[in-house]
Order: C-alpha cells, then structure tokens, then sequence
C-alpha cells in the first residue's frame, strides 16, 4: 500500500490532480508505476477494458461480420424429423431461394409441444404467439389437427394469393399443388366464415423423401404475419417442381 503522502488530494481541482499523478509516477521505477497505477485505477482499467470489448463486438455484428437476415422462417410444429434432415432441407431451400451475394438464410424451428409436460407446453405456446405477433413466422408445418386449431384461432391464413403467385411463376408446379390442396373452415377479418384454402400437403413430396417421414402428415401452411411471401411462392415451387 502506497504511503499517505502519495494521496492526491480529494478537493484538489482537476488540472491540479493531473500535475500532481505526473509528477508522483515520473518518481517512481517502472515497476512502482505499475503497482501503483494498477493500486488505484484498476476499477477504471477493468472497466474500460469491458467498454472495448463490447464497442469491439459491435463493431463486428455490425460492420465486418453482420448476422445473415432471415430470408424465410419455417417453424416445424408436427411430426418426428431428425436435425440433420432438417439441415439437409435448409441447404436444399437456401441454395434454391437465397442469391449467393445476399447475406440472408432459411431458418427452419422445430417447435413440438409436449402433452406431458404443461409447463413446456406453456412456455413453447407463449414463445410461438410472441413470434406471430412479431411476424417472425411465414410458414408453419402442421398436421390436420393442428392445422384445423391454428385456423380456428387465426394464426394462419389463406393461401390463396400464394397460389396465384405461384401459378404466375410456375404453371406446371402450380397444377401439382393443387392435387395436395387442404381446407379448413377459416373466419375473415370481416367475421366471413367459409371453407378455405389453408394448406399444402407435402407428405409425400420429393424433398421428404427419407423413411422416416413414412405415415406422418406434413402440411405447409402460411402465417397470418407471414412477411416474405415472395420467398414463400418460391418454397412450394421448390417442393413440386
């Protein structure tokens, strides 16, 4: 501990303050200076260490290594699939919607509820009507029964615009689609209820081909906050082209 004669005064005035930490460290060896300097300012240098470190992470996120921008959002929400042919999807969708200039990816969530753990069940539901709300979501995978609660409640809607998009970009894609069309009873805004368009069944489709998807009913269907609808004509023309 340095002697008490060192000690700047509290109420000296700034400029004093500075000509007398000056005077005290050209005093001192090298290694007194460290001591003491370490001694009296290491919450300052810990603290502006910190300040770096995070204005240098910034920098990175923002300027030299930007995280990609989700360029579609898929959340898997039935069914058993292993990850790794949910990374093979990924790939195959990434190379067919997403330029390689763009900085932009496909992300595909599982996001499977659990009748055995309410609690789980809870927070996945929470956490699934936070992300429509956000308009994270543009397509969901479902089956019948889950497809037919989530038309009910209004977190998906027609596919109707979708389809005509699709129709536009590839007619022959379009004419496979519509042998895998799926309705549910959906209410509009305007309180219109009708049987509508609300899915696409891909069960069967070339891109699932493994065994594993045998007997399990995948049906694509489009959130009702769905933002990159584009990319989503582009999904169905890649699944049936």
């Amino acid at each position: 501990m340095f002697m008490e004669s060192m000690e700047t005064p509290v109420n000296a005035p700034f400029n004093e303050k500075v000509k007398i930490e000056i005077a005290k460290l050209r005093k001192m060896n090298f290694k007194t200076k460290m001591e003491y300097i370490w001694e009296y300012y290491k919450l300052l240098l810990i603290g502006l260490v910190i300040v770096l470190i995070i204005i240098g992470s910034l920098i990175n996120i923002w300027f030299i290594n930007p995280p990609p921008d989700t360029a579609l959002f898929i959340s898997w929400n039935t069914g058993f699939i292993y990850d790794e042919q949910l990374e093979d999807l990924t790939d195959t969708l990434n190379n067919r919607l997403i330029d390689e200039k763009e900085n932009a990816t496909v992300v595909i969530s599982l996001m499977i509820t659990s009748d055995v753990d309410p609690t789980f069940a809870m927070a996945n539901t929470q956490r699934l009507v936070a992300m429509v709300a956000a308009g994270q979501i543009d397509i969901f995978i479902l089956d019948s029964t889950i497809l037919k609660e989530y038309a009910e409640n209004g977190i998906i809607q027609p596919l109707d615009t979708v389809l005509a998009g699709v129709r536009s970009i590839d007619p022959v894609a379009y004419g496979k689609i519509e042998e895998n069309l799926v309705y549910a009873m959906y209410e509009s805004e305007e309180g219109v209820s009708g049987n509508r368009i609300m899915g696409v069944d891909i069960s069967n489709n070339p891109l699932l081909a493994d065994q594993v998807f045998s007997d399990q009913e995948f049906i694509l269907c489009l959130s009702v906050t769905a933002a990159n609808i584009a990319n989503v004509e582009k999904t169905l023309v890649a699944f049936y082209d």
